[in-house]
């Protein structure tokens, strides 16, 4: 059975020219940077891939470039379906208008079909645990209210290939293991997932597939032991 390819990279490169100066050569001068070098990898629907690396390493840039916000310096990015990078818990809100009318206003832009929109509503309700504070200003919801509603929206979603920057730590203790719960559900009701973390656990946990970056360049990648062995050798 031929399983569909939702992502395929090809010879993918970002660089970006930096001032640089010292103090033996205080003139600033352009110093190019490759962010990421010939990057070549396949996801197909299925597939849960970590994306292994240190800090610099270039994982946040490859996600970026996959869900579009950067453009490639050259190579060529193919993607099939419906693509969402969770790096956030705000997927465009607006102040001045309620939480419950920010949901129905934003969630047919991220794909819900309007039969739908009660029980995506119902379903952000009963996780959060807002109560009447769902009918009030965003403006007035603390940092956390905030957090709590924006994770909520983003995983109530069913994207064909999710991208996701690091874990989401929001809310109190109590609502973190929830979080944890509803994002682990979120990853299974994914087509493909592409995931950025420094948890080897949760790593080794959800993804059976890893990709080792360090300096922007491809140094393994295969089976997700292998890449977590290979990953514990360089940041030792």
């Amino acid at each position: 059975m031929v399983v569909e390819k939702l992502l395929d990279i090809r010879h993918l490169d970002v660089s970006y020219r930096e001032l640089k100066s010292s103090r033996f050569n205080p003139l600033a001068k352009k110093e190019l940077i490759m962010a990421l070098n010939d990057i070549d990898f396949q996801a197909h629907r299925g597939e849960n891939i970590a994306i292994l690396g240190r800090n610099g390493a270039g994982k946040s840039t490859l996600l970026k470039c996959i869900a579009g916000f950067l453009r490639p310096s050259n190579g060529t990015i193919t993607t099939k379906g419906r693509i969402m990078l969770l790096a956030g818990t705000n997927p465009g809100f607006q102040s001045d208008i309620t939480g419950r009318e920010n949901i129905k206003l934003l969630a047919p832009l991220y794909g819900v079909k309007e039969s739908e929109i009660n029980d995506f509503i119902k379903n952000l309700e009963e996780f959060t645990q807002l109560g009447e504070s769902l009918d009030r200003n965003f403006k007035g919801y603390s940092s956390g209210m905030k957090g709590k509603i924006g994770f909520g929206f983003m995983t109530g979603l069913s994207p064909d290939l999710l991208l996701i920057d690091e874990t989401l730590g929001v809310g109190d203790l109590e609502f973190r293991a929830k979080a944890q719960i509803r994002l682990k559900e979120f990853i299974k009701r994914s087509g493909s997932v592409l995931i950025s973390t420094h948890s080897l656990g949760l790593a080794s946990e959800i993804c059976t597939r890893g990709i080792l970056l360090d300096k922007g360049k491809i140094i393994f990648q295969g089976d997700i032991t292998e890449c977590i062995n290979k990953y514990k050798e360089i940041i030792k």
